[in-house]
Formats: C-alpha cells, sequence, structure tokens
C-alpha cells in the first residue's frame, strides 16, 4: 500500500509500504477519505511536539474513513463493502466512559 512518511522536518515522502496478513480479529480497509490532524502538522513542521519527536520514519494520518474490503477469520459481525470510521485510540476498558459504551 502507499503510504505518507515524514522522514524530518518538511520531507514528506509517498512510499510503497508492505501490508501485513490479517490477524483473526483484524479488518483490511480501502481508505477513502481522510483528515489532517494538528499532530500531523507538528511532525511536518517541527519535527514533532513537546517531548515527543520523530527518530525514525513514520507513517502520518490515522483520521480515516473508507470501506471494509477483507475480514480475519474470527469476525463475524461485520462484512465487506461496510462503511467505517477509524478511531485511532486503544480505549482503557476500565474507565468510565469505556464502561458506558463511549470508548471514543
Amino acid at each position: 500500500m502507499q503510504a505518507i512518511i515524514v522522514h524530518a522536518p518538511h520531507d514528506l515522502r509517498i512510499e510503497e509500504i508492505p501490508t501485513a496478513e490479517l490477524a483473526p480479529h483484524q479488518l483490511k480497509v480501502q481508505i477513502k477519505a481522510g483528515g489532517i490532524c494538528g499532530s500531523d502538522l507538528h511532525y511536518y513542521h517541527h519535527g514533532g511536539f513537546g517531548t515527543v519527536r520523530i527518530k525514525q520514519p513514520m507513517v502520518l494520518g490515522h483520521e480515516v474513513s473508507g470501506v471494509v474490503s477483507a475480514m480475519g477469520e474470527a469476525v463475524q459481525d461485520i462484512a465487506a463493502g461496510t462503511r467505517i470510521a477509524v478511531s485511532p485510540s486503544h480505549p482503557c476498558g476500565v474507565c468510565r466512559y469505556c464502561q458506558e459504551g463511549k470508548q471514543n
């Protein structure tokens, strides 16, 4: 797949990168749209923000939506063709919000 990779401030490159095999609970998504996050701008303009700095080339773009094109063997509740938005966060599962189903 193609990815936008930041190597250093003001050094963005579109590169071909390998796609890993799907794990049993993963989805493959054909990206249709993506946003530019404030953190992406900080990486591009300043090489990071605060103590978070580019230490090696990094793929940008984590605010995306698209269409499910394949499912891992354990996925039963989502079909190919389903339109989705991707949440880049990994919920903790234990806070009040997670317990209320508000993982975002």
